[in-house]
């Protein structure tokens, strides 16, 4: 157990290789409750959400989910987060748990004066995420009445023990599976039935290491690490969740043009470790020829991929797949190789 933003949240239940590995050849169950929760509700939600954020708001139909950021006015990154359209006029965000309380003061200062509302829901809502490829079979098993299959971010209600809850067809892993919100008297009982109901599957609870582990193999990026005030979505490679096209203003978009035309100095990598080697670990120096070009955000060692890997920012003349850059650990060098993301990709995708 450790502490994880205010929460106090499992590390590891028995151990890190057994956790990712079961998500990726069955079933693994993680305890999200630390994730925040707001809702926007109002007449004029999707217009106030076009003008707050990057991403085109007007085009997500209800029933369906949306990644996007909150945007300094310079275009640096205060937080990503998943957007989910309950109706026309009610919006489920939810938010990383160091940023809630940041979130919500900065929803709430743009719309004080506005038709629209927004609430912190965050002490009323518990989340699971059940991952891997038999994910949505065990839901299934215990909450019968779902469909078969649903796409990719829809975002539909279901019914357990007589009371609501939300499913989301999204994750943090790169495998297919499904966040679940619910009341948070309902998390234990419902922790256990997946559990019960999945262990024919071979379902593990898994901890925040394999979390981890799991979206760095996908080159998910996290926040206070690949994503910081000093990053743009340009840097982080994230530019698809700008919407250059829509008409609306948003913090942070003259910036970001400014940004797009001009270039970016610096990029985001994955890479992996050519040989046995100690991970990489955030904060090491990235280096060409013993000379620093970038820094390690994230790193560890894959049991997917039998290597250690990372992500880091480097310049951008030295991000093309194929650079080989190293590391130093204790006085000793080790050799990287630039690789296109995602360095692990589910054989459905």
């Amino acid at each position: 157990m450790g502490d994880f933003a205010g929460w106090y949240l499992p590390i590891v239940y028995t151990s890190v290789a057994e956790e990712v590995l079961a998500v990726r050849r069955a079933a693994g169950l993680f305890d999200i409750c630390h994730m925040g929760e707001l809702l926007l509700s109002g007449p004029d939600a999707e217009e106030w959400l076009d003008r707050l954020l990057p991403s085109r708001m007007a085009s997500l139909s209800p029933g369906r989910g949306r990644y996007s950021m909150l945007l300094q006015d310079d275009g640096g990154i205060i937080d990503d987060l998943f957007v989910y359209r309950i109706d026309a006029s009610r919006f489920f965000l939810v938010v990383n748990a160091a940023t809630t309380e940041t979130d919500f003061r900065w929803f709430s200062e743009r719309l004080s004066h506005a038709g629209t509302t927004v609430a912190n829901e965050s002490e009323r809502w518990g989340g699971l995420a059940l991952q891997g490829p038999e994910a949505w079979r065990i839901l299934r098993r215990v909450i019968p009445d779902l469909p078969a299959t649903i796409e990719r971010r829809a975002f539909l209600s279901g019914l357990w023990n007589g009371v609501d809850l939300w499913i989301a067809r999204t994750g943090y892993t790169g495998e297919d599976g499904a966040e679940l919100f619910f009341p948070l008297s309902l998390g234990p009982g419902l922790w256990d039935a997946l559990l019960e109901e999945g262990a024919s599957s071979g379902i593990r609870p898994c901890g925040l290491a394999a979390r981890d582990i799991l979206r760095l193999e996908a080159c998910l990026p996290l926040n206070g690490h690949e994503l910081r005030a000093e990053i743009t979505p340009l840097e982080a490679r994230l530019a698809w969740v700008v919407d250059w096209e829509k008409p609306d203003s948003f913090p942070g978009r003259k910036a970001l043009e400014e940004r797009k035309r001009r270039g970016t100095e610096i990029s985001l990598v994955a890479f992996e470790v050519d040989g046995p080697a100690p991970p990489p670990r955030t904060g090491y120096d990235l280096l060409a020829e013993r000379t620093v070009v970038g820094q390690v955000t994230s790193g560890g060692f894959s049991p997917t991929l039998g290597t250690a890997i990372g992500m880091g920012y480097v310049q951008s003349p030295m991000a093309t797949v194929g650079s080989r850059l190293a590391y130093a650990v204790r006085g000793h060098s080790y050799r990287v190789t630039v690789k296109a993301p995602p360095l692990y990709r589910r054989k459905s995708q």
